[in-house]
Parts: structure tokens; C-alpha cells; sequence
């Protein structure tokens, strides 16, 4: 956390919380405040000190995730309300256990609604509303003029009227109100005429329309493309009141530890937010959603401890990738799926079509506004000009945000992602120079109001178009089509410098322990495009490009038995996408294969979409995989295959987690990832985890460690039951909690180069000269080049015990090979 002026602590008093390690709970119907409740003992034997929770103010009905909220003013019931969250603290508490908890301030619901009773009062008064301010609504609209837009029908207006489909009629508590099947809207005072409802809805301050409308009309701000999530205006301060007052209660009365800022680069000024913030809660823990683009650092003045890890999970998915398979995979993606293998063009047309579509409306107002400013200034530009010239500077942009306060003057680093934005647009628009121009000048210090809505607008390009478009587009290896990450960048390699993957591990490490030594780590989370597992299993083809080559030709020339040749469909590059996904997470069954998939084709948006499905396709696709996941060849192939990545997949995963525990900020583990498991994208990584088995698993192999009891303990073997993740998992956490001060903000970190044969496939640090991690990495490369062999790290000096199987070790040099013989991964605790 960088320091903050505002305590004269700098923010780091002796009375604040900080964990040791989180573990991250997604809170729903099926699961909630009671029934984290009841999982606490577990949690607290596998070694964490805090539990990290979902967001738990009152939420659109029915909610799977919580960040659809309506109501800022309660603690959701659905999850149990007050009494479930007293229960919840209670239980902690007695287990010594602290609560973190996941802050939506950039939009709230809109739907049910009756639900959220801010946006009802806008929709019945208008601009007159005392909750006008909360919500960032154009009214001076060209389309909606002092109205508000309410895309909700199904079909046009004129159809729905003419269908009877929309009434006007009293409620339970005699108010007048339109009815459209489930959604309820106001009417405003003296306006009802329940016999002539196209009447009734001309007058009111929203215009009820089709659905398609809000794709070029919208008028308020929404997450992303989601017209149901209307943004709050958290820069006004009555704003940031209400929206944040019970939470900074619990916050004041000791209930929450800590606070993950959910997407801040929504807000207008997200430096000020998190000021603000710091400032009522009293400096509590906070880390933000912030995703940085490779080198990209965190605004060292923000008044926070750092990011929720994405930047992170970049690093050590490249680390266990071999940096010579980048080119021969590239032509196999371009052998297979006859696609250009150039990821930056698929990035660049991916948020072209984004800006072109779904995102419509923010370029719109963003060129409404420019056009304003060159009008002011007499030139002659056009709307088209702005917006072609707008569409190619949001396209070039490369990180989420360049951070230029409404009223201040750019630093160095965002003028200069703004200035290399424009360069590229100017290269691809030369006709637009004069139009890119303006619209450098207006970002960098124009009107409040484009510098603010620009970089909102930036944001929401690079999700909808990188993550939700790109990913599903391009498919070179899939365990790179990660959140934060860059499937084009494959690890370096240079000649003579083998360890370029390690170094960039151990050099951003030391970044870390120096800058945001409390910020958050993590391998998987409710946003992953796939698990940390199945990345794991997935990096072990790098390591074998030729046999996934042989493999992945012969899968996918069986399957053309299974397509729809008439129409090519499913096409080339989404089985492609398919098959990496079934090696990835097999067993796969074809249910959860086919949910997966459709949703990967609709978020790819080239031959269908969310908004545009094309049944033909999405029935040909289904019908694919059903029928090649019942062809006995085919699976015995696929089957046959995936047995040789299993043991080195899960050494990779030992591997990457026990480096992600261990290194510099505080380790998080989503729901259930102690255990094996080969989760996919959201819905499918929200599943209920089994805690009984887990609670078992635990007792059966022992929580205590090795390095207390002085006793030798057989590890568990890297079978199905996950024991061996779960052996590092909870002896690593409870290493932290045991001994907070060698992880924490004023511990060390020490790369430990290993040197011999194999020296490029080991991964060794210290932490505070008391902890040793050694892991293997390129395990395939390993075990085909003859193993460790003499091959050695340089232990700090003393005697250690290795808390995962019990074994001692004399500092000095030490040889890889008897670290490891008994476990694939090594900590060691100095005795």
C-alpha cells in the first residue's frame, strides 16, 4: 500500500488487519451466509485467516453472484440478511478467522424495477428525482430527449400495444403503473389513463421500446454492454454515502477486514474513490480489480495494497511454457484452422466489431462530445470523421485505462499510452490526422467531462473486445487466453539466457515485495476463463508440439465425419478451440462440454451471438460434440492422449501453486481449488464445491506439520482424489499464518539459482532467509533430458525440514534430486 497521507501511520498502524491468506467464497441461494457458516472449522484447519466473500448487499432476485445489486441499504436476505452475517462473524470469530468482502461501487440492477428503488424514482420524476444524481443518464439525448431509455420489449412498440401485451394498472397499494409481462414500471403523478396506454406512456420520463434500441440509442451508462447494470456517479459524494454506508459500518465495527474494489475503472476518478474510501474505513486492507496489461505498473498513488492477481496468473502460466513451442504452434493453429495466426490483427478487429456493436451507444456520446468541442473551436469535422477517428484511437488502446484526472495534468505514463493510441490510429486512418488530433487534445486535457467518459469507454473496449471477443477468436493455446493475459506473448527465449521465463518471475517478485507487498495472489477466481488445473495440464503441450500436433490432426480429421460439411460448421478454429478445451478438462461430459461451448461461439460473436444466435449453428455445433464425444475412436484417441498429460499436469499444478502461496502478497484460493479441478468459464466454475469430502481428505492426511512433529510422513501420490494438492495447500497457508512476519510487508524475498544440467527447470526463493520453495517446471522437458541428475540449489545456511514429507536438508548446496525425490515440490522450513 503506498502511503496515505491522510493517517499518520502512512496507513499501516499497528492495529491493522492484514491476512495471511484468503480463501474466496461464492455466496448464492444455495450456498449462503449460514452455510459459510458452517464450513468455517474447515477453513480455519486448512490454514487461512480470512474468508473472502462475494458481494452480500441485497441483490437483484434470485441472483447466482451478487453483483447485481438493488439495495445498498441491507445485507442481502437471500443470503440470510443481518441475523445470517451475525451468525457468519460469530462462527469466525470463534475460529479465529477475520471476513473480506467484494464492493460493487461502479453500477448497481435496474431490473426487477420494483427492486431498486433509486432507478424507480427516476423512472416516475425524471430529472426531478432526488436519485438523479446516483445514476449517469443523458438527458439532453438527440434520440431521448428528457427520457430515459427502457429497452425491455420484446418486439417493437407499436406491436406490443397492438398485441396487448402492456397495460396500465393499480397495484396492491392503488399506484398506477405499467405492466409488461414481469416488468412493473411507475407512472408519473396525473398521468395514468389506464384506456389509453400509448397516451400514458408518451408522457412519462422513460421511453418503453424493443430491446434491439438500446444497441444504438442508450442513454445512460451501463457495465460494459449489460443494460441491466446501470453505472452509479460515485464521484458525487451523497452518492458515495449511501452506497457505501453499511459497509463501512461493519468496516468501523470490526466485522470486515477488508474490502476487493470491484472493476474501479469504471469510476470517474477511481484515485479519489479509493482516497475517499481509505479515509472512512480507516485504511483498511483494500485491493482493487484492476487488470494491468504486461508491464503495466498500479498508480503508486492510489490509497489501496494492491490488485486482486491477474497479473500474477500471467506470470506463472508463462513460466511453466516452453518458450520454443511458440512458433511451431502457431503453425499448427494456422494448419488446423487455416487462421491467420497473428494475434495482435485478431485483438484489434475483435474491439473494432465491439465498438461497431455492442458498444455503439458509449462511442456515440463520446463522439457527440468531440463534435461539440470542434464546433466550438469553428473547425469543419464531421460526425463521421470523429467516430471513425474515435473507433481506431479506443481499438489501439492497450491497457484498460491511462488514469488522467478530470483536473490535473497527465503523468508521463498516461500521456503516453493516450500519445501511442493515436500514433497507431493515425496509421491506419491517415485521412483522419486532423480528427485524431482533437481527440488526443480532449483526452489529454479537454473538458472534464471527455477526459472522464473517454477513459470510462476505454475499459469496457478492452473487456468486451480482448476478453469476451479475442479469447474466443484465437486459439494458439488456450492456457494464455487468460484474464490480464496476452495470448500472442510467448515467454522469451534468447540464446545463451535459457532462464528468461524465471528471471521475469523473479524480477516481478521482487517488484512486488518491494512496491505492493500486501497485495492479493491468486490462480484461479469467478472470472477465469478456465481453472488454474486445467492450465496447468494445458502448458504441458508446449512441452510436446509434435505429438499434440499428430494428435490434434487426427482428432480433428475424425470429427469431419461430424460436421455439417454443407455449411462447414462447426467452423475450423472453434474445434480447434473445442479440442484444447477437451484436453484440458477431460472428463468432460457432453453436457458441460456443449453449455461451455455455445457460450464460447456466442461471446466470439462470428457466427453467433448473445444478441443475434443463429439456431442452424449453434444445433450443428451441439450435435458435433455430442457425436464425436459418443465416436469410440475418437474419445479412445482423445483418451489415450490426455493420460500422458495427467501426472505432468498436476506436478505442474503442485508446482504453480506452491510458488503462488509463497510468493510476495497475500495468497487467495477460490472455492474448492484445493482439490484437482478442471473447472471452465463462469457458470461452470460456480458449481457447489463438497466440503465433506474435503473436511475427510484433510483429517485423513493430517494438517500438522512435519516440522513441528520432527516425523517423517509418506506424502500422498498425485492420484484422482486431489490429497497432494491439498497437502500443499493447507500445510503453505498454515506455514503463512503460523509465521506471518516471513511473507509480510516487511519480510525478503531471495531468488535461489540453481545450477547443472537442469538448472532451466527449477524454481527456488527464500523468504526471509526461513522458507524455502523448490519446484520443477518444463516437467516433460525434464523427465525426456535424463532428470535432475547433478543439478542443485544453493540452501541458506541451518538445517530445514521439509513440511511436506517430513525429510531434513543441510544448508549449502543442495542437490534438486533429493529435495524432490519423495514429493514434486519442496518447502522448507528452517529447523
Amino acid at each position: 500500500m503506498s502511503a496515505d497521507p491522510t493517517h499518520p501511520d502512512g496507513g499501516y498502524g499497528a492495529d491493522r488487519v492484514v491476512p495471511t491468506a484468503t480463501y474466496r467464497l461464492q455466496l448464492n441461494l444455495d450456498f449462503s451466509l449460514t452455510d459459510a457458516a458452517v464450513v468455517v472449522p474447515y477453513l480455519a484447519t486448512l490454514g487461512v485467516s480470512h474468508l473472502y466473500l462475494s458481494p452480500v448487499l441485497e441483490a437483484a432476485p434470485g441472483s447466482t453472484h451478487g453483483y447485481d445489486v438493488v439495495e445498498h441499504g441491507q445485507i442481502n436476505p437471500e443470503l440470510g440478511g443481518a441475523g445470517g452475517l451475525r451468525r457468519l462473524v460469530a462462527a469466525c470469530r470463534k475460529a479465529g478467522l477475520g471476513l473480506i468482502v467484494d464492493v460493487v461501487p461502479n453500477h448497481m440492477a435496474i431490473a426487477p424495477e420494483t427492486t431498486n428503488a433509486a432507478w424507480w424514482s427516476v423512472l416516475r420524476e425524471g430529472p426531478e428525482s432526488p436519485y438523479a444524481s446516483w445514476f449517469d443518464i443523458d438527458w439532453a439525448s438527440p434520440d431521448n430527449p428528457g427520457r430515459v431509455l427502457v429497452p425491455i420489449l420484446g418486439a417493437g412498440l407499436a406491436d406490443c400495444l397492438a398485441a396487448g401485451e402492456i397495460s396500465v394498472e393499480q397495484d396492491e397499494d392503488g399506484d398506477w403503473v405499467v405492466v409488461y409481462y414481469d416488468h412493473v414500471l411507475p407512472v408519473a403523478a396525473g398521468t395514468a389513463n389506464p384506456d389509453d396506454v400509448a397516451a400514458t406512456l408518451d408522457a412519462q420520463f422513460y421511453r418503453l421500446c424493443w430491446w434491439r434500441v438500446a444497441a444504438t440509442e442508450l442513454n445512460y451508462r451501463r457495465f460494459f454492454d449489460i443494460t441491466t447494470l446501470a453505472a452509479l456517479r460515485q464521484e458525487d459524494p451523497d452518492v458515495f454515502a449511501a452506497t457505501h454506508r453499511i459497509l463501512i459500518e461493519q468496516v468501523r465495527a470490526g466485522t470486515f477486514d477488508g474490502l476487493r474494489i470491484d472493476h474501479p475503472d469504471g469510476l470517474a476518478d477511481p484515485e479519489d474513490y479509493l482516497r475517499r474510501l481509505s479515509e472512512a474505513t480507516g485504511g483498511v486492507w483494500t485491493v482493487v480489480e484492476k487488470i494491468l496489461e504486461d508491464d503495466e505498473a498500479l498508480p503508486d498513488t492510489w490509497a489501496c495494497d494492491g490488485t486482486t492477481g491477474y497479473e500474477g496468473i500471467g506470470r506463472l502460466t508463462r513460466l511453466f511454457l516452453d518458450p520454443m513451442a511458440g512458433h511451431p504452434l502457431a503453425v499448427l493453429y494456422g494448419e488446423i484452422t487455416r487462421a491467420d495466426p497473428d494475434y495482435e490483427a485478431e485483438a484489434r478487429a475483435a474491439k473494432l466489431d465491439v465498438l461497431a456493436g455492442v458498444l455503439q451507444p458509449e462511442v456515440d456520446r463520446l463522439t457527440s462530445l468531440a463534435l461539440g468541442e470542434a464546433r466550438e473551436a469553428r473547425a469543419d469535422l464531421t460526425r463521421t470523421g470523429l467516430h471513425e477517428a474515435m473507433c481506431e484511437i479506443l481499438a489501439a488502446f492497450d491497457v484498460y485505462r491511462a488514469y488522467i484526472r478530470p483536473d490535473g495534468t497527465p503523468s508521463l505514463e498516461a500521456r503516453g499510452h493516450v500519445v501511442r493510441a493515436c500514433e497507431q490510429a493515425r496509421s491506419h486512418l491517415p485521412g483522419r490526422a486532423t480528427e485524431v488530433d482533437l481527440i488526443e487534445d480532449l483526452a489529454l486535457g479537454g473538458p472534464a467531462e471527455f477526459v472522464v467518459r473517454f477513459q470510462q469507454t476505454c475499459g469496457p473496449v478492452m473487456a468486451k473486445g480482448i476478453e469476451d471477443t479475442a479469447f474466443y477468436r484465437y486459439a494458439r493455446l488456450l492456457a494464455l487466453n487468460e484474464v490480464g493475459g496476452n495470448p500472442g506473448r510467448f515467454p522469451a527465449f534468447t540464446t545463451g539466457h535459457p532462464r528468461s521465463a524465471v528471471t521475469e518471475f523473479h524480477e516481478a517478485n521482487l517488484s512486488v515485495q518491494r512496491n505492493w507487498p500486501l497485495t492479493m495472489t491468486t490462480l484461479s477466481t469467478h472470472d477465469t476463463k478456465r481453472s488454474e488445473d486445467v492450465r496447468a495440464r494445458l502448458a504441458v503441450l508446449s512441452e510436446d508440439p509434435r505429438g499434440w500436433a499428430e494428435v490434434a490432426g487426427r482428432l480433428a480429421r475424425l470429427g469431419e465425419r461430424h460436421r455439417d460439411t454443407e455449411q462447414g460448421w462447426p467452423d475450423r478454429v472453434t474445434v480447434y478451440f473445442l479440442l484444447q478445451t477437451l484436453v484440458g478438462a477431460w472428463p468432460l461430459p457432453a453436457d458441460r462440454a456443449t453449455q461451455y461451448m455455445l457460450k464460447a461461439v456466442r461471446e466470439a460473436k462470428t457466427h453467433t451471438s448473445w444478441t443475434d444466435q443463429d439456431p442452424g449453428y449453434e444445433a450443428a455445433l451441439t450435435n458435433y460434440i455430442e457425436s464425436v464425444l459418443e465416436d469410440d475412436e475418437f474419445v479412445g484417441i482423445l483418451e489415450r492422449y490426455v493420460a500422458t498429460l495427467v501426472e505432468l499436469g498436476r506436478q505442474n499444478s503442485l508446482a504453480q501453486k506452491l510458488l503462488q502461496l509463497t510468493m510476495p502478497g497475500v495468497a487467495d484460493v477460490y472455492q474448492g481449488q484445493e482439490l484437482w479441478d478442471l473447472s471452465l468459464v463462469d457458470p461452470d466454475n460456480r458449481r457447489a464445491v463438497n466440503y465433506g469430502d474435503r473436511t475427510k481428505l484433510l483429517a485423513e492426511i493430517g494438517v500438522e506439520s512435519t516440522a513441528e512433529t520432527g516425523a517423517p510422513r509418506r506424502p500422498p501420490t498425485l492420484d484422482d482424489s486431489g490429497a497432494a494438492k491439498l497437502l500443499v495447500v493447507a500445510r503453505a497457508l498454515r506455514t503463512r499464518r503460523d509465521h506471518p512476519e516471513w511473507f509480510g510487508a516487511d519480510a525478503i524475498y531471495r531468488p535461489l539459482w540453481a545450477s547443472g544440467s537442469a538448472a532451466e527447470n527449477v524454481v527456488a526463493f527464500s523468504r526471509s532467509e526461513s522458507v524455502v520453495t523448490v519446484v520443477p517446471r518444463l516437467v516433460l522437458g525434464l523427465r525426456r533430458g535424463g532428470g535432475w541428475r547433478d543439478t542443485t540449489i544453493p540452501l541458506p545456511e541451518g538445517r530445514w525440514t521439509d513440511v511436506l514429507t517430513g525429510r531434513k536438508h543441510d544448508g549449502g548446496t543442495a542437490y534438486v534430486l533429493r529435495l524432490l525425490r519423495d514429493f514434486p515440490v519442496s518447502l522448507l522450513v528452517r529447523a
